[in-house]
């Protein structure tokens, strides 16, 4: 082994998945070094040196798909194999039929787009698929079109079976929705045409049957790293991701859902995941998780079968338009009803993940229940007696719409993608952009925010009016919860003070106190989200 951490040509008497089975050995609190060494038949020092290169095992285990290699070798290639594999992941979500020709033609497609000189022959394609433990075999295709009578039989044959073993507790149903964030009535058509690629995310949906718990939403955008979010993504109520598209790619998808079999391996616990068949939730994505169990829906009949899509997509666009209407409505520069739209018009992106987190959290578990009875989800047979919730039975109504209007406004980005493909370009780009992760992490992108350049003490001199102005009222209550905040804005800024003075410092989380920066599984605030990405 290198002298500077890495594994070195020694370390690799241990296949992939062997070195992962050490780890998750290590992790044991009765486990010492010595024990796992002896266990695995390798000296103290050797399991000591993998136990030190866990990040870049667990980034091999994920990207690469042969888990018997001991060494990880880099084709001829390069960027094109590590782009090939990319595209052919996507292939296989979307259910194409391939071939090797079809590999080599591609193969060579990309090396044109990369600039690269590449000649795929016969040899290079048998070594890039042993890489990769790809083998071709013979399938039945899968019928494209489903109707509702195929949905309804699905219902009745076989989710039954599939529920079996699992409470309400532990069957979960994740979807994905594209959302035009600073859509509203009366913005200028072609303003929003043009400013679709900036103004639209997609969000990532996640919850259990019972309804107890709402996984931390996941906001997918274009921009790597926005100007008007904070440096510190993990700050975020949400989790945030970036893709050319701001789609849900299988990529993404996968990071999202081997970190949430990890905490499930953590906890010890195993739930039932139902999913739509497209290109983001790649099926051979099971054989890498151990604590999820996927299932899917037949093709083309999530409007009749995703418990999501039957009422729970619909309520949390429904409390983020209208807490977007209240914004323009309470705003002191709304002078009439035509500068709502201008107003909504200046959300920005953190704008509306706040929106959107507390959006979430108004999905009340009644409502979640509803929408998995109306698919079919029935554990016993006093469910299907139950009345069903209309989806937005409990969204307040702006005063100045009517309920069409609201409507229209809360569907008005129902057709809008949030999951796809990249082109062979975007491929290119993409990887280019993982090989160069470390240049790129300090672009900006994105609107600027003003409110990103507030400093503590401007802060302060706004809660200090604030605070005021409740005495002035006699609003004690609210005074009190402003004082808090106050405390809380003062020991964040002192933390920050000398958290620049010695980098690597705890930070200040409020309401916890000091705490080493946190991780990609920080919790949601409201109780019944979960921690997530």
């Amino acid at each position: 082994m290198a002298r500077d951490g890495r594994l070195g040509p020694g370390d690799f008497q241990l296949s992939l998945a062997d070195r992962v089975k050490l780890l998750q050995a290590l992790e044991s609190p009765s486990a010492s070094l010595s024990s796992v060494a002896k266990l695995f038949g390798i000296s103290k020092s050797q399991a000591g040196r993998i136990g030190r290169s866990r990040e870049q095992i667990l980034a091999d285990w994920r990207t690469n798909a042969n888990p018997l290699r001991k060494r990880k070798r880099e084709g001829k290639g390069g960027e094109v194999e590590d782009t090939l594999f990319l595209w052919f992941q996507q292939a296989l979500a979307r259910g194409e039929r391939l071939s090797g020709p079809i590999l080599k033609a591609k193969a060579q497609e990309l090396a044109l787009h990369s600039g690269r000189e590449f000649e795929a022959t016969d040899g290079w394609l048998c070594r890039w698929k042993t890489r990769h433990n790809i083998v071709f075999k013979r399938q039945l295709g899968e019928k494209q079109d489903a109707d509702v009578g195929s949905a309804q039989s699905w219902v009745s044959e076989v989710l039954p079976s599939l529920l079996a073993g699992y409470s309400a507790e532990n069957i979960f149903n994740a979807d994905e929705t594209g959302l035009l964030y600073r859509g509203y009535p009366g913005r200028d058509p072609t303003l929003l045409s043009s400013k679709k690629a900036k103004d639209r995310v997609s969000v990532l949906c996640c919850a259990n049957h019972a309804g107890t718990e709402k996984r931390r939403l996941l906001v997918v955008g274009k921009s790597r790293r926005p100007r008007c979010l904070p440096k510190d993504l993990h700050a975020l109520p949400i989790a945030y991701a970036s893709s050319a598209n701001a789609w849900v790619t299988a990529h993404i998808f996968q990071q999202w859902v081997l970190q949430w079999d990890q905490e499930l391996r953590r906890n010890r616990r195993k739930v039932l995941l139902f999913l739509a068949h497209n290109s983001a939730h790649p099926r051979e994505l099971q054989a890498k998780l151990h604590h999820i169990k996927l299932a899917f829906f037949p093709p083309n009949t999530s409007s009749i079968t995703q418990p999501l899509d039957m009422g729970v997509v619909c309520n949390l666009k429904g409390h983020y338009r209208a807490l977007v209407a209240a914004k323009a409505q309470l705003s002191p520069e709304q002078g009439r009803a035509g500068r709502a739209a201008e107003i909504a018009g200046r959300v920005t992106l953190l704008d509306a993940i706040y929106m959107l987190h507390q959006a979430w959290s108004l999905v009340r578990p009644a409502t979640v229940q509803s929408c998995f009875r109306k698919a079919g989800f029935h554990l016993a047979p006093s469910e299907r007696e139950e009345l069903d919730l209309l989806p937005l039975a409990d969204v307040p109504r702006p005063p100045f719409m009517s309920e069409q209007d609201f409507s229209e406004f809360v569907g008005m980005d129902a057709e809008e993608p949030a999951v796809g493909e990249m082109t062979s370009e975007e491929c290119v780009l993409a990887q280019r952009s993982q090989w160069a992760e470390a240049a790129e992490c300090s672009e900006e992108d994105g609107d600027p925010d003003p409110g990103s350049c507030i400093t503590a003490a401007e802060a302060l001199a706004g809660l200090s009016a604030a605070m005021k102005w409740c005495q002035l009222h006699g609003l004690v209550y609210h005074w009190e919860r402003l004082l808090e905040t106050e405390s809380t804005v003062r020991m964040a800024a002192v933390a920050e003070a000398c958290q620049s003075q010695a980098p690597g410092r705890s930070r200040y989380v409020p309401g916890v106190g000091l705490l080493a920066p946190l991780g990609l599984g920080s919790a949601c605030s409201d109780p019944s989200c979960s921690a997530a990405l």
